[in-house]
């Protein structure tokens, strides 16, 4: 494996990159210099968009590794190691499965570090040439963007590779890195990274006002609003939490059930996608996808064609009322989908693209705005209005829904069960299981998790902390690493 870490990282001049075989070539950093990126505003969108393409791409990391194509694969392999999803076959993602990635030896474990510490390199770039060369209209809506993407990349990394941020905030979390430089750093604490996150997001909701975006692959303010209410929920500012996530889902549709149901393979037919990134026949990675591994209809992928299927855990499924349309998303096993007769019980029919290879990656959408406004409204101690908005999606979703008649904690059990109900397969569960300290329990009686994925790693496991990959601790000596 090309191994690539921090130190190595930032020892390199981003703007003299270009030797033709490494990865960071693909960036348009090695054509543009300083003074360029200080004067130009499209240079400087065109380094953003070179972010933007990094999140997305395939082989940042290692060229044959097909869990490696971007942001996307990270959520994707995150939510492999909750309780709710299953997968049939030792395949592809095993190593999130089982927890066995997570080791410092295990080539997996350097996958997060590098996919968001090499666009942090790119976006300190951005930042700190516009910061000098003084904000203007013509280069402030670059740098908000820049702003939330260098705040997603960091929390990211907090949220594996440290603890939770209440009660943990001396603890040690991930360096942080604001300038390029030779050396590698220590690993600053829990408090020092969330500050940065917190304040790198309050700004460029400031930057970011008045920006229309040409597309949905762009951060706008609803973006910023919608990471600040993830942060916020994290950090325990319910108050900011529930204001952001109600400004963020703000102008987004929730949708019908056929439009719920198309796949979610089109950013721009799933009308509450917030943020994504438009995958066609000139950019696509093939089977090395999202949807090449969890669209089990497409026998061409492999889910459906190799049978490694990404089905729902049993007991969450039996939690979804059978008025509520997203139990579809999954075959019953009660007679099964005769649409798909050949998938087993609860295999999931609910991303499904029929390009075949070209399916969009959906970061973000509006939903989870609303659950992350109830929770925060619940703990707030402001439970009426919680339950109204609990209602106005859940309600959406299956028409049969009353309003809530849960209090206290059985309401935010509620909400958070309604949560991984929308969300399956979108990576918030696995998250939420850490932040909620709730332990991995895949070895119940009736289990549908195969023999090799039985784990069972009580709340608050150091399990649940990623360790600082080899290639790291090999490189940086000022690194330390997390228990085993």
């Amino acid at each position: 494996m090309k191994k690539i870490t921090i130190y190595s990282l930032f020892a390199t001049s981003l703007l003299l990159t270009s030797c033709a075989d490494d990865y960071l070539n693909t960036n348009p950093e090695s054509t543009i210099n300083e003074e360029q990126l200080a004067t130009s505003p499209s240079a400087l969108q065109g380094l953003v968009d070179g972010v933007y393409t990094g999140f997305r791409t395939f082989g940042n990391t290692n060229s044959g590794n097909h869990e490696d194509y971007g942001h996307k694969s990270m959520l994707a392999g995150l939510d492999l190691m909750s309780n709710d999803v299953t997968m049939a076959k030792s395949s592809w993602y095993i190593s999130w499965y089982n927890y066995t990635g997570r080791v410092q030896t295990n080539g997996r474990s350097l996958l997060p570090w590098n996919t968001y510490y090499l666009q942090i390199k790119t976006i300190n770039t951005i930042i700190n040439t516009v910061n000098q060369a003084g904000v203007n209209d013509s280069n402030k809506y670059v740098l908000g963007q820049a702003y939330a993407l260098r705040a997603l990349s960091y929390f990211m990394l907090a949220r594996i590779y440290g603890p939770t941020y209440i009660g943990h905030t001396s603890d040690l979390c991930v360096p942080i890195y604001t300038s390029v430089g030779f050396e590698g750093k220590s690993r600053s604490n829990v408090g020092e990274v969330y500050a940065l996150i917190e304040n790198d997001l309050l700004k460029s909701i400031d930057l970011l006002n008045g920006y229309t975006r040409p597309t949905r692959e762009k951060v706008d303010k609803s973006v910023a609003n919608a990471l600040l209410a993830q942060v916020s929920l994290e950090i325990g500012k319910y108050t900011q939490a529930a204001s952001a996530a109600n400004a963020a889902r703000q102008g987004y549709n929730l949708g019908t059930e056929a439009q719920w149901r198309n796949g979610f393979y089109d950013i721009n037919l799933t009308t509450d996608a917030m943020w994504g990134a438009v995958i066609n026949s000139s950019n696509t990675s093939f089977v090395a996808s999202f949807h090449g591994h969890f669209d089990n209809t497409n026998t061409s992928g492999y889910a459906g064609g190799l049978g490694i299927y990404k089905n729902i855990d049993k007991r969450l499924y039996d939690k979804i009322s059978s008025t509520d349309y997203r139990k579809k998303a999954f075959v019953s096993p009660v007679g099964g989908d005769p649409s798909y007769p050949q998938l087993p019980a609860y295999a999931n029919i609910k991303f499904i693209d029929p390009t075949v290879s070209d399916a969009d990656y959906i970061y973000l959408r509006a939903s989870e705005m609303y659950y992350i406004e109830a929770e925060a409204l619940a703990r707030s101690g402001n439970e009426t209005q919680a339950k109204a908005v609990l209602y106005q999606i859940t309600h959406a979703r299956d028409a049969g829904y009353a309003s809530s008649l849960n209090t206290g904690s059985a309401l935010i059990d509620e909400i958070i069960t309604q949560k991984r109900i929308e969300l399956w397969g979108e990576g918030a569960a696995w998250f939420d299981m850490k932040r909620l300290g709730v332990g991995l329990d895949r070895n119940y009686t009736g289990t549908n998790h195969p023999t090799f994925g039985q784990l069972n790693i009580p709340a608050n496991s150091s399990k649940f902390l990623w360790q600082i990959p080899q290639a790291e601790i090999d490189t940086n000596p000022n690194i330390v690493q997390n228990p085993n």
